[in-house]
């Protein structure tokens, strides 16, 4: 980045050697080439396939949980989704409902715009909770998210 440098003064090398500062990313290069190994190893199809279940399975329990309202369409034969729901529950803000289920219950779900304020702003909302699943969560963590949520759920309905 630097051809010489002086007390008074600096001078740059030409680009592009003056922007690249610091070591090479190699050891993020060796993880990604890693990574990209060990998903092939398991089939993107695979994964895929296994991600569109969860999905559905995560739509179906939590459409049992009481007063939720689920964004998006629901999942079937020629509407797939990525395997989470945005949601909210009536008269629960959604980041009292992130908060209480990762202090009380240790489950991690996202909370807020998710970058989509236009949408929200649509849907005439001022946030939505998020819960996103990938191909290492299993049936098993779904049932356990709705487990924590209805538990939830109950807490805040229990002060009105």
């Amino acid at each position: 980045m630097i051809a010489d440098v002086f007390l008074d003064h600096s001078t740059y090398a030409e680009p592009p050697s003056r922007f690249e500062a610091g070591t090479p990313a190699i050891g993020e290069a060796i993880g990604l080439g890693a990574a990209i190994d060990y998903l092939s190893g398991i089939g993107m199809q695979k994964i895929h396939q296994y991600e569109v279940e969860l999905a559905h399975y995560l739509y179906e329990r939590l459409q049992s949980v009481s007063d939720v309202r689920i964004y998006g369409p629901k999942p079937s034969e020629s509407i797939t989704r990525a395997a989470l729901c945005a949601f909210n529950v009536e008269n629960i803000h959604a980041t009292d409902i992130a908060t209480f289920l990762d202090q009380q219950h240790g489950v991690a779900i996202r909370s807020g715009h998710h970058c989509a304020q236009p949408l929200h702003r649509f849907l005439g909302i001022n946030a939505s909770a998020r819960a996103s699943l990938y191909f290492y969560n299993t049936r098993e963590d779904v049932d356990n998210f709705i487990e924590a949520l209805n538990d939830t759920v109950s807490f805040f309905n229990s002060f009105s």
